[in-house]
């Protein structure tokens, strides 16, 4: 069966699609196949964008706690050395183990916080609303 090319101006308005029903229907299947899959491409990329940038936050975490820890002790050690001036040796141990306890209980409660937050790929979010969009107002033509 021929068919004839749809007329009218460069976006298609006004065209008429001489097509059989099961050659439009074939169409739009092989149409939705294709976005569809691009969809998922773009999901899938902004995910494995999403989880680089946290495994990088992750190692940069993990190396300024290793080199913190130092940092930590010696200034207990030097904090503690300082307290026996005034107090007694295992009292200015106690008071140096209450102030790590203290700080190691406030960097949990913020960490758990930040673990909590939502991670979304919005631009996929965004696409996929696009094209439910786009699709509506194809079929309602």
């Amino acid at each position: 069966m021929p068919t004839t090319p749809p007329t009218g101006g460069p976006d298609g308005a006004g065209a008429t699609d001489e097509r059989d029903t099961s050659e439009v229907i074939a169409s739009l299947l092989a149409n939705g196949q294709g976005l569809l899959k691009t969809e998922l491409e773009l999901g899938k990329l902004e995910v494995q964008r999403i989880a680089t940038e946290k495994a990088i936050a992750v190692g940069l975490a993990v190396g300024g706690a290793l080199i913190g820890l130092f940092i930590l002790a010696f200034i207990g050690v030097t904090g503690a050395h300082a307290l026996m001036l005034v107090v007694q040796p295992w009292l200015a141990w106690l008071i140096v183990t209450g102030i790590y306890i203290l700080l190691a209980v406030i960097l949990l409660l913020v960490a758990v916080r930040y673990f909590k937050r939502p991670v979304k790929p919005e631009q996929t979010l965004g696409e996929v609303e696009k094209t439910k969009a786009w699709a509506s107002e194809q079929v309602s033509r």
